[in-house]
Parts: structure tokens; sequence; C-alpha cells
């Protein structure tokens, strides 16, 4: 009998990119969401948002963005340490914002 695998999610040995906000614009597949295109070391990354009620005023973050349970998961990194995730209500106006942010490789070599 083989051992269950472990579900896919935040791993301590993560490695994280630098991620630049490229583009902002509506999302191919949701008209209610928007898409977000990163640049980084890697490769390109993009991720659909559902379109925020409000802009925040401060950037925040830096923020990771990494692959959860669910799928990407935004998390603060404090002190360089991945933090809870952050519902996309609240990583998305950070970004917009001009948060730092990070990419988790293996999200960039997948896609």
């Amino acid at each position: 009998m083989t051992a269950p695998s472990s579900p896919p999610g935040p791993r301590s040995d993560e490695e994280f990119l630098p991620a630049t906000l490229e583009r902002v614009h509506p999302c191919p597949a949701r008209s209610d969401y928007v898409e977000v295109c990163f640049t980084t070391p890697g490769g390109p990354f993009k991720w659909c948002f559902p379109e925020p009620p409000h802009r925040r005023e401060g950037p925040g973050g830096p923020l990771a963005l990494t692959l959860g349970r669910y799928g990407v998961q935004a998390h603060e990194l404090p002190d360089g340490a991945l933090g809870p995730a952050l519902p996309s209500s609240s990583a998305l106006p950070m970004i917009l914002a001009g948060a730092e942010v990070r990419v988790a490789r293996r999200l960039v070599s997948a896609g």
C-alpha cells in the first residue's frame, strides 16, 4: 500500500522568485474578475482575482504567491517567513498598491 501524497501547500523549502506586476486587465474566463500578469526571472505568471470593491492606499506586504490546498494563495512575508494565507480580497488591493511580490518557482515552472 502506498502512502497518501501530501496535499499541495506552502513548503518550508519553497523557492520564491521576485515578481514585477506588468499588467492588470479583465480576466478572459470571468467578467467579474481581473487578471494580474507578472514577470519573474523564471518566466511569466498570471492569476485571476475577484474584482476588489476598493483600492488600498499603501502597498503593505511583502507578499508571496504559492500553491495552496485550493489553488494559488497569497501570504504575507513578515521577516521573510511565510505567514498565514490572505483572502484574495485583501491580497489584490495590496498588489495593486505596489506591494513587493514573490512567486513560488513551482507556479512559474508549471505555467
